[in-house]
């Protein structure tokens, strides 16, 4: 019966070799001798067939060790070990792989007031307009400075609007707005969808939600990346699994087609 078992070359060598020693390593039968003359001569023979037997054992025990060591492995079923010259694969990092898109509730303040991580580099003083997206209890400020520019999205903390608020560029910036609110003109009501106000895109690109007249494109302005492909802006993503997805095109222009891609992280 075939087992699969193949000759193994080294293993063969090193049988024929213990073999052949043990068939040349004879020791002759002892015969008494009265005479002394004859025994003194007989002497110096038999300590080289007794040092012959000694090295031709440890020379046995030698080839053993040498089968047992680099004996037959044909037997093996599975694949053998990788060659010391080859490298090692490196594991999978797992910190560096995300399974899904990560969802992160912003929030620049503590129970004392803005969060000391946070660094304000300017304050602006305006009025601001209430929304809410989704959440009840979730209000976001939408705020006009005095003198110029529009801040959106700008969180309250725990004092609301009689404190600063906080209006961030970025999710990932530690540099923020403080800003003073005169007065909120106007609440509108809470928006059954629920939007978020930045994502970051596969390519490691950042989009924040701005509320303009985007005809048709829009409404996530992407901020530039040195990174490619890189996107100007994208649509609403779609939360689907595992990855949230946005159409996003490389200008922003009509004629700029949108293509999909993944989004790792949305911030609300």
């Amino acid at each position: 019966m075939d087992d699969g078992r193949r000759p193994d070359p080294t293993g063969q060598l090193l049988e024929d070799f213990v073999r052949k020693v043990s068939e040349r390593v004879v020791v002759p039968e002892f015969t008494p001798d009265s005479r002394p003359g004859l025994r003194q001569r007989r002497e110096v023979p038999r300590r080289a067939r007794l040092f012959a037997v000694v090295v031709a054992a440890a020379a046995v025990v030698v080839v053993v060790a040498l089968v047992v060591a680099y004996g037959p492995r044909s037997a093996r079923t599975g694949p053998g070990p990788a060659p010391a010259t080859q490298p090692t694969p490196a594991p999978t990092s797992t910190t560096s792989v995300i399974a899904g898109t990560r969802t992160v509730t912003y929030e620049p303040f503590t129970t004392t007031g803005i969060d000391p991580r946070l660094m304000v580099t300017s304050h602006v003083t305006g009025t601001c307009i209430r929304y809410s997206r989704g959440e009840a209890e979730r209000f976001y400020f939408r705020c006009f400075g005095t003198g110029s520019g529009i801040y959106d999205p700008c969180f309250a903390g725990p004092q609301s609007t009689i404190a600063p608020l906080v209006c961030p560029p970025s999710p990932t910036s530690s540099d923020v707005v403080e800003f003073i609110v005169t007065s909120v003109t106007s609440d509108e009501p809470p928006s059954p969808t629920m939007p978020p106000w930045a994502m970051q895109l596969s390519s490691g690109q950042i989009c924040v939600l701005v509320n303009a007249a985007w005809s048709g494109l829009g409404p996530y302005a992407c901020q530039p990346a040195a990174s490619q492909p890189s996107a100007s802006d994208c649509h609403t993503p779609a939360a689907v699994q595992p990855f949230w997805t946005a159409a996003c095109q490389a200008q922003e222009t009509d004629a700029s087609p949108f293509t999909t891609r993944n989004v790792v992280t949305v911030w609300f």
